[in-house]
């Protein structure tokens, strides 16, 4: 099923990309309290050591069509934990815009993960009916601001704490397809184009 993913890293570690299940709940509480304080205020605004659990069950509440996730699995490790989520969330079926966020093990920052997430993010919420997403980064976070211009997204404003950043879905997968940046782009990129891609895994 071309929605189960495996690739390697630049430095050939297995990983495994697929959607995000609701019963990925604990599996994602756990990926959260592992990382390190900085990335977890700068992934959501607050260093504290652990979430709400309703922060924490919103974010593996998916359905599919208000809420698209993907996650990225350590194929390392026996129990498969998860290093990584990616997300577009919005109140309706009828929004065409939707809320983006990303989030990684710092153990896991600069292989190649995040612009694979979200190449497969971009490619099923464009499916559901997104048009575009809104993200919203730190001005402290030098390496998302940079993540967001190599993924094609435009400033759109400013709080001055916040940068605000729309991703236009059909950009951001034209930005992404347009070289050969990595084998593991090549082959999320064949499997977004396969004819089973939307497929819903059984």
């Amino acid at each position: 099923m071309t929605r189960d993913i495996l690739i390697k890293t630049v430095d050939g570690a297995p990983v495994r990309l697929r959607p995000m299940r609701p019963d990925d709940e604990d599996a994602l509480r756990h990926a959260i309290s592992q990382l390190s304080n900085r990335s977890r205020y700068l992934r959501f605004f607050n260093g504290a050591a652990t979430l709400p659990d309703y922060v924490v069950h919103r974010l593996s509440n998916v359905d599919g069509v208000e809420h698209v996730a993907w996650v990225a699995i350590d194929e390392t490790q026996a129990d498969k934990p998860i290093i990584g989520a990616v997300h577009a969330q919005r109140g309706s079926e009828e929004e065409l815009r939707g809320d983006f966020s990303i989030g990684l093990l710092d153990a896991w920052h600069s292989k190649g993960i995040a612009r694979v997430l979200i190449a497969l993010l971009a490619a099923d919420a464009r499916k559901a009916g997104f048009e575009e997403l809104i993200a919203d980064v730190l001005w402290e976070n030098k390496k998302g601001r940079a993540l967001m211009g190599a993924i094609g997204a435009r400033s759109s404003g400013s709080d001055g704490t916040t940068i605000q950043f729309r991703m236009v879905l059909e950009e951001v997968l034209a930005k992404l397809g347009e070289k050969h940046v990595s084998p593991s782009m090549d082959k999320v990129l064949a499997a977004i184009e396969g004819s089973d891609f939307f497929e819903t895994a059984a």
